[in-house]
Protein backbone atom coordinates (compact mmCIF):
# COMPACT_ATOMS: atom_id res chain seq x y z
CA UNK A 1 0.00 0.00 0.00
CA UNK A 2 2.92 2.07 1.14
CA UNK A 3 4.38 2.09 -2.43
CA UNK A 4 1.63 2.24 -4.04
CA UNK A 5 0.84 5.58 -2.44
CA UNK A 6 4.62 6.54 -3.58
CA UNK A 7 4.49 5.84 -6.98
CA UNK A 8 0.52 7.26 -7.71
CA UNK A 9 0.56 10.47 -5.91
CA UNK A 10 4.37 11.71 -5.51
CA UNK A 11 4.31 12.33 -9.42
CA UNK A 12 0.89 14.59 -8.93
CA UNK A 13 2.55 16.48 -6.25
CA UNK A 14 5.68 16.65 -8.78
CA UNK A 15 2.79 18.60 -11.35
CA UNK A 16 1.26 20.80 -8.80
CA UNK A 17 4.81 22.20 -7.63
CA UNK A 18 5.76 22.73 -10.89
CA UNK A 19 2.56 24.28 -12.30
CA UNK A 20 2.85 27.14 -8.82
CA UNK A 21 6.87 27.59 -10.12
CA UNK A 22 5.65 29.00 -13.90
CA UNK A 23 6.11 32.53 -14.43
CA UNK A 24 3.06 34.88 -14.43
CA UNK A 25 1.91 35.93 -17.57
CA UNK A 26 0.21 39.64 -18.21
CA UNK A 27 -2.95 38.70 -18.03
CA UNK A 28 -3.81 37.58 -14.36
CA UNK A 29 -7.62 35.39 -14.18
CA UNK A 30 -10.04 37.03 -11.77
CA UNK A 31 -11.87 34.62 -9.27
CA UNK A 32 -14.25 33.67 -11.51
CA UNK A 33 -11.43 32.91 -14.10
CA UNK A 34 -12.00 35.64 -16.20
CA UNK A 35 -8.64 37.51 -18.53
CA UNK A 36 -8.09 41.40 -16.90
CA UNK A 37 -5.73 43.47 -19.20
CA UNK A 38 -4.50 46.71 -17.57
CA UNK A 39 -5.54 49.67 -18.73
CA UNK A 40 -3.56 51.36 -21.39
CA UNK A 41 -2.71 54.86 -20.22
CA UNK A 42 -5.07 57.72 -21.97
CA UNK A 43 -3.79 59.49 -24.67
CA UNK A 44 -3.62 62.79 -25.73
CA UNK A 45 -5.36 64.76 -28.17
CA UNK A 46 -5.27 68.22 -30.36
CA UNK A 47 -7.44 70.48 -31.56
CA UNK A 48 -7.10 73.85 -33.62
CA UNK A 49 -9.66 75.87 -35.54
CA UNK A 50 -9.89 79.19 -36.94
CA UNK A 51 -13.10 80.44 -38.35
CA UNK A 52 -13.45 84.04 -40.51
CA UNK A 53 -16.49 84.35 -42.97
CA UNK A 54 -14.61 87.73 -44.40
CA UNK A 55 -11.49 84.91 -45.99
CA UNK A 56 -11.69 83.04 -49.27
CA UNK A 57 -11.12 79.93 -46.93
CA UNK A 58 -13.29 80.82 -44.22
CA UNK A 59 -12.67 77.57 -42.06
CA UNK A 60 -9.28 75.90 -41.15
CA UNK A 61 -9.17 72.98 -38.89
CA UNK A 62 -6.70 70.24 -37.15
CA UNK A 63 -7.24 67.60 -34.85
CA UNK A 64 -4.56 65.22 -34.10
CA UNK A 65 -3.72 62.74 -30.90
CA UNK A 66 -0.48 62.44 -29.00
CA UNK A 67 1.01 60.30 -31.83
CA UNK A 68 0.06 63.03 -33.92
CA UNK A 69 -1.96 61.42 -36.34
CA UNK A 70 -5.60 62.87 -37.25
CA UNK A 71 -7.23 64.96 -39.91
CA UNK A 72 -6.78 68.15 -41.87
CA UNK A 73 -9.93 70.24 -42.45
CA UNK A 74 -11.24 72.98 -44.77
CA UNK A 75 -13.65 74.81 -46.59
CA UNK A 76 -13.19 77.50 -49.57
CA UNK A 77 -16.32 79.50 -50.22
CA UNK A 78 -18.86 78.03 -51.84
CA UNK A 79 -17.13 74.85 -52.01
CA UNK A 80 -17.81 71.62 -50.76
CA UNK A 81 -15.00 71.04 -46.93
CA UNK A 82 -12.35 69.09 -47.81
CA UNK A 83 -11.07 66.44 -45.31
CA UNK A 84 -7.26 65.09 -45.71
CA UNK A 85 -5.36 63.34 -43.21
CA UNK A 86 -2.45 64.31 -41.31
CA UNK A 87 0.60 63.25 -39.47
CA UNK A 88 2.18 65.96 -37.70
CA UNK A 89 6.01 65.32 -37.30
CA UNK A 90 7.91 64.30 -34.17
CA UNK A 91 9.90 67.59 -33.70
CA UNK A 92 6.38 69.89 -34.29
CA UNK A 93 4.72 67.39 -32.47
CA UNK A 94 7.14 68.17 -29.29
CA UNK A 95 7.00 72.10 -29.76
CA UNK A 96 3.36 71.97 -29.11
CA UNK A 97 3.43 69.54 -26.47
CA UNK A 98 6.02 71.53 -24.82
CA UNK A 99 4.22 74.73 -24.99
CA UNK A 100 1.00 73.14 -23.05
CA UNK A 101 3.08 72.02 -20.48
CA UNK A 102 4.53 75.45 -20.46
CA UNK A 103 1.19 77.24 -20.29
CA UNK A 104 0.13 74.52 -17.77
CA UNK A 105 -3.11 74.72 -19.96
CA UNK A 106 -5.38 71.90 -18.27
CA UNK A 107 -4.83 73.41 -14.76
CA UNK A 108 -5.14 77.04 -16.25
CA UNK A 109 -8.18 79.10 -16.06
CA UNK A 110 -7.27 82.18 -17.49
CA UNK A 111 -8.05 83.94 -20.28
CA UNK A 112 -5.99 84.61 -23.56
CA UNK A 113 -8.34 87.09 -24.84
CA UNK A 114 -6.73 90.26 -25.10
CA UNK A 115 -9.12 93.08 -23.23
CA UNK A 116 -9.51 94.53 -26.91
CA UNK A 117 -11.82 92.97 -29.51
CA UNK A 118 -10.71 92.15 -32.41
CA UNK A 119 -12.64 90.10 -34.29
CA UNK A 120 -12.17 91.02 -37.90
CA UNK A 121 -9.14 88.81 -37.75
CA UNK A 122 -11.46 85.78 -37.12
CA UNK A 123 -11.28 83.66 -34.47
CA UNK A 124 -9.29 80.88 -32.89
CA UNK A 125 -10.61 77.87 -31.03
CA UNK A 126 -7.82 75.50 -29.25
CA UNK A 127 -8.24 72.55 -27.21
CA UNK A 128 -5.89 69.86 -25.20
CA UNK A 129 -7.57 66.68 -23.62
CA UNK A 130 -5.33 64.69 -21.18
CA UNK A 131 -5.55 61.89 -18.73
CA UNK A 132 -9.35 62.34 -18.44
CA UNK A 133 -8.93 66.03 -18.53
CA UNK A 134 -10.21 68.39 -21.51
CA UNK A 135 -10.08 72.60 -21.98
CA UNK A 136 -10.94 74.80 -24.99
CA UNK A 137 -10.46 78.24 -25.29
CA UNK A 138 -11.62 80.63 -28.41
CA UNK A 139 -9.83 84.12 -28.62
CA UNK A 140 -9.35 86.63 -31.75
CA UNK A 141 -6.05 87.61 -30.39
CA UNK A 142 -4.12 87.44 -27.40
CA UNK A 143 -0.70 89.39 -25.54
CA UNK A 144 0.44 86.04 -24.12
CA UNK A 145 3.70 85.12 -25.91
CA UNK A 146 3.21 80.98 -25.40
CA UNK A 147 0.03 81.23 -27.10
CA UNK A 148 0.66 83.44 -30.09
CA UNK A 149 3.62 80.36 -30.44
CA UNK A 150 1.26 77.98 -30.04
CA UNK A 151 -1.18 79.79 -32.00
CA UNK A 152 1.30 80.17 -35.07
CA UNK A 153 2.56 76.94 -34.90
CA UNK A 154 -1.14 75.80 -35.87
CA UNK A 155 -1.40 77.98 -38.60
CA UNK A 156 1.54 76.92 -40.08
CA UNK A 157 0.51 73.28 -40.31
CA UNK A 158 -2.01 74.60 -41.83
CA UNK A 159 -0.23 76.15 -44.34
CA UNK A 160 2.00 73.55 -45.06
CA UNK A 161 -0.63 71.16 -45.56
CA UNK A 162 -3.04 73.78 -47.76
CA UNK A 163 0.14 73.69 -49.86
CA UNK A 164 0.71 70.51 -50.41
CA UNK A 165 -3.01 69.91 -51.16
CA UNK A 166 -2.92 72.14 -53.40
CA UNK A 167 0.84 71.66 -54.89
CA UNK A 168 -1.22 67.68 -55.50
CA UNK A 169 -3.96 69.03 -57.42
CA UNK A 170 -2.40 71.33 -59.80
CA UNK A 171 -0.02 68.82 -60.83
CA UNK A 172 -2.61 66.17 -61.22
CA UNK A 173 -5.50 68.68 -62.93
CA UNK A 174 -3.49 71.71 -64.40
CA UNK A 175 0.44 70.80 -64.60
CA UNK A 176 1.03 74.23 -66.41
CA UNK A 177 0.08 76.15 -63.25
CA UNK A 178 2.82 74.21 -61.16
CA UNK A 179 5.10 77.36 -61.22
CA UNK A 180 2.74 79.61 -59.77
CA UNK A 181 2.25 77.13 -56.82
CA UNK A 182 5.72 76.36 -56.21
CA UNK A 183 6.22 80.41 -56.13
CA UNK A 184 3.55 80.28 -53.45
CA UNK A 185 5.53 77.66 -51.63
CA UNK A 186 8.62 79.46 -52.07
CA UNK A 187 7.26 82.44 -50.52
CA UNK A 188 6.05 80.12 -47.64
CA UNK A 189 9.37 78.56 -46.80
CA UNK A 190 11.70 81.90 -46.85
CA UNK A 191 9.00 83.43 -44.76
CA UNK A 192 9.30 79.94 -41.73
CA UNK A 193 4.98 79.62 -42.41
CA UNK A 194 5.68 76.46 -43.27
CA UNK A 195 6.18 74.32 -39.74
CA UNK A 196 8.04 71.21 -41.44
CA UNK A 197 9.68 71.88 -44.43
CA UNK A 198 10.96 67.70 -44.63
CA UNK A 199 7.28 67.07 -45.54
CA UNK A 200 7.83 68.65 -49.02
CA UNK A 201 10.93 66.66 -49.92
CA UNK A 202 9.35 63.64 -51.31
CA UNK A 203 6.94 65.60 -53.08
CA UNK A 204 9.78 67.68 -54.80
CA UNK A 205 12.31 64.84 -55.49
CA UNK A 206 9.41 63.72 -57.34
CA UNK A 207 8.86 66.98 -59.45
CA UNK A 208 12.05 67.56 -59.92
CA UNK A 209 11.90 64.23 -62.21
CA UNK A 210 8.24 64.10 -63.55
CA UNK A 211 8.69 65.29 -67.19
CA UNK A 212 5.02 66.05 -67.46
CA UNK A 213 5.20 69.54 -65.20
CA UNK A 214 7.29 72.33 -67.09
CA UNK A 215 11.07 72.30 -66.75
CA UNK A 216 10.76 75.83 -64.78
CA UNK A 217 8.60 73.78 -62.32
CA UNK A 218 11.42 71.09 -62.16
CA UNK A 219 13.98 73.22 -61.11
CA UNK A 220 12.60 75.46 -58.82
CA UNK A 221 11.70 71.35 -57.13
CA UNK A 222 15.83 71.12 -57.48
CA UNK A 223 16.68 74.63 -55.60
CA UNK A 224 13.85 74.32 -52.88
CA UNK A 225 15.56 70.64 -52.34
CA UNK A 226 18.68 72.21 -51.71
CA UNK A 227 17.78 75.14 -49.61
CA UNK A 228 15.16 72.73 -47.10
CA UNK A 229 18.28 70.37 -47.23
CA UNK A 230 21.00 72.78 -46.31
CA UNK A 231 18.40 74.66 -43.04
CA UNK A 232 17.92 71.01 -41.84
Amino acid sequence: MRKFFSAFFLPLFAIAFSTAALPQTSTQLTQNNKPTHEAAPPSASYHYKFENERFTTPLQELEFDGSGRGQFRFKKKESEEIVNDLTVSSPVLSQIQSLFSQLNFLASQGSYQHKKDFSHLGTVTISQTQNGKERTVKFNYSDNPAMNQLREIFQNIVTQETRFFELETVRAADPLSTPAQMRILDDDLKSKRIADPQRFVPLLKDLKLDEGVPLITRNHAERLLQRINKEK
